[in-house]
């Protein structure tokens, strides 16, 4: 599999985790902005909102490291891994992260207090921006995990 397959491969599982998601974020943004949704006030609403700003940090940040360091422990003492390693790895670590985007969605229906709110916009778009597949980042990962390129010569 050569470099641009990778990066197709992985663009094209982190564009359809993110392309839905900014589909719906529209859509809710359109229904509030028309006025045919109003702004739903529930009980606990602070303790709610504690609990995806958690949640949020934990799969743009804590999840993609943790599963990151398993990956690295796991291949500790091999020399090399091959490219289809690899490539699991990258895309459950966009998956992991990709999620994150999600998470804004109760937020804008419910109306959530501006810090947290605010924060899990950013870290939202944390995730998506650094969990991007840039050629950049996939050819400092190949480096870093040693990849053993396998190119099948048999097509």
């Amino acid at each position: 599999m050569a470099q641009v397959d990778i990066r197709q491969n992985l663009k094209s599982t982190y564009f359809k985790l993110l392309i839905p998601v900014i589909a719906v974020l529209v859509i809710i943004y359109l229904i509030k902005l028309f006025g045919l949704l109003e702004a739903t006030q529930i009980e606990f609403i602070r303790i709610i909102s504690i609990l995806f700003f958690i949640l949020a940090a934990v799969f743009s940040l804590a999840l993609p490291i943790f599963y990151r360091t398993l990956f690295v422990s796991k291949l500790k003492n091999r020399k090399t891994i091959s490219l289809n390693e690899f490539l699991g790895f990258e895309k459950r670590i966009i998956l992991i992260s990709m999620l994150t985007p999600y998470f804004i969605i109760i937020p804008l229906i419910f109306n959530f207090p501006g810090f947290y709110f605010g924060g899990i916009i950013l870290f939202a778009l944390y995730a998506a921006y650094y969990f991007y597949p840039s050629k950049k980042r996939i050819e400092f990962e190949k480096k870093l995990f040693r990849i053993k390129e396998e190119i099948n010569k048999t097509k």
